[in-house]
């Protein structure tokens, strides 16, 4: 038995070379308590697996290079194997945890497991707090999706819910690579087809089906011309080769305040995180004594989800000027709010949603050269991935979940520092990873970042 991944899914996959690896996930911060031991996070894990199917698959492909892989149940599926723990010593606070993150998501996911890991880290804050750690592979699911999945793990109320598994015990379906074979080469050629347009149609909604892999091939091209049409983003120290360590910092900020700040200045909550960042490069490229010949440029990832689609990848992106040179937050939250302004629905949007999907159509090795292509062109000089979080205090065995940061991968192998904002419980979190080498580090960028939010809130 299996599942077949979808396009955005492969192209996850597919962007998976060098230097680049695509974890993502998350750290949950909460009280210490017993409810959280690492016997209890096991069974609440266990009780609930049911509920997330990918949790216990594994990829397979009958044919490595020539098909696409596929979803098929592990079946030596071993849960301990992938819940780990870690201790921070004394005094244990964020820098500490910082660095154990982003030592953990330098490491890639062995791809002939389920490609999850959770880690249990203690000795937080001295002690008094714990962190959970959740890693994931992209293809495994995306940043809306992985909130989902969060709140699978979680309870709304401090009471546990009671949800049994409605069918019982697993037992892993058997994959029988002669089999999938020859039913790849039994299915009509038609269907083959049709499955093809339909695809390339949902990812940019187009008029004009693409009937074969080199219409993909040239839909792809397209992507890539129009971000060749846009000026080149400026060079910086942002965009030197990526290496393989990585390290992570968080920051943190009030939802209401940033909330009243950014429609007294006239824009929404996503143009105000937008122009935090702004403000954040600005103090960093000083201190880096960068000189830019244009304002540096993001690439915003935008969910296209609808209700009811489950799992997987469903998103798109746009490319956001940040005016950075800009004197006041005011002035660069309004700035912003004009360009999203002019972006939103747009031919951006739809283009967007083909470079995630159109890779994903074609066979692996056409798909890492998709993967490659916006590589070669500088669109952009870092991610700002901003998801919506539950406004909502969410537990895990009765223990409110204080804080959740999110770590998103960088990708490609020329952009060393991204940005994860996710909204939870009244406050917004900012989850910072670079490469390890960059200069100046992560931690300048975080208090750079948090400087960025103090001016905003006078």
């Amino acid at each position: 038995m299996t599942d077949p991944l979808s396009p955005a899914d492969r192209s996850a996959l597919a962007a998976e070379q060098g230097s680049v690896n695509m974890s993502v996930g998350g750290v949950l911060v909460f009280d210490d308590a017993p409810a959280l031991s690492g016997p209890a996070i096991a069974e609440r894990v266990a009780g609930r697996l049911h509920l997330i199917p990918r949790y216990r698959q594994r990829l397979r492909a009958p044919a490595p290079g020539v098909t696409n892989p596929v979803w098929t149940d592990d079946t030596s599926f071993d849960l301990d194997w992938h819940l780990r723990s870690a201790h921070l010593e004394a005094p244990g606070d964020r820098a500490q945890l910082g660095d154990l993150v982003g030592r953990d998501f330098s490491r890639r996911l062995d791809r002939d497991r389920p490609l999850w890991e959770l880690t249990r880290i203690s000795g937080l804050d001295g002690g008094t707090r714990l962190a959970l750690a959740v890693k994931m592979h992209h293809a495994l699911v995306d940043g809306v999706a992985a909130v989902d999945i969060g709140t699978m793990l979680l309870d709304p109320t401090p009471e546990p819910l009671d949800i049994p598994d409605p069918g019982g015990d697993w037992t892993p379906r058997s994959y029988d690579r002669i089999r999938h074979l020859a039913q790849m080469a039994g299915e009509p050629t038609a269907a083959a087809q049709r499955f093809l347009r339909a695809s390339v149609g949902r990812a940019v909604a187009a008029t004009d089906p693409r009937r074969n892999l080199a219409d993909v091939r040239r839909a792809t091209d397209l992507v890539t011309e129009l971000a060749r049409q846009r000026p080149q983003a400026p060079m910086t120290p942002l965009n030197a080769p990526l290496g393989p360590g990585r390290r992570f910092a968080m920051a943190r900020a009030e939802l209401p305040a940033l909330k009243a700040a950014g429609a007294a200045a006239g824009g929404t909550i996503n143009d105000t995180v937008l122009a935090i960042v702004t403000g954040m490069l600005r103090r960093w490229l000083a201190i880096a004594e960068v000189t830019l010949t244009a304002e540096p440029v993001a690439l915003v990832p935008v969910s296209v989800r609808r209700e009811g689609d489950d799992g997987g990848n469903r998103i798109s992106t746009v490319l956001v000027d940040l005016p950075v040179s800009a004197p006041t937050p005011e002035a660069r939250i309004w700035l912003i709010h004009t360009q999203m302004a002019k972006l939103k629905d747009s031919a951006a949007v739809r283009a967007g949603a083909l470079l995630v999907g159109a890779s994903g159509v074609a066979p692996p090795v056409i798909s890492s050269t998709v993967a490659r292509a916006m590589g070669t062109v500088r669109a952009f000089n870092l991610v700002v991935s901003n998801i919506p979080g539950p406004q909502q205090p969410f537990f895990f065995n009765g223990q409110v979940m204080r804080e959740v940061y999110p770590v998103v991968p960088l990708n490609p192998g020329s952009q060393r520092l991204n940005v994860g904002v996710l909204s939870y419980d009244g406050a917004v979190h900012f989850g910072l990873l670079a490469d390890r080498t960059l200069e100046p580090g992560v931690d300048v960028a975080a208090a750079c970042l948090e400087e960025a939010i103090a001016e905003l809130l006078g």
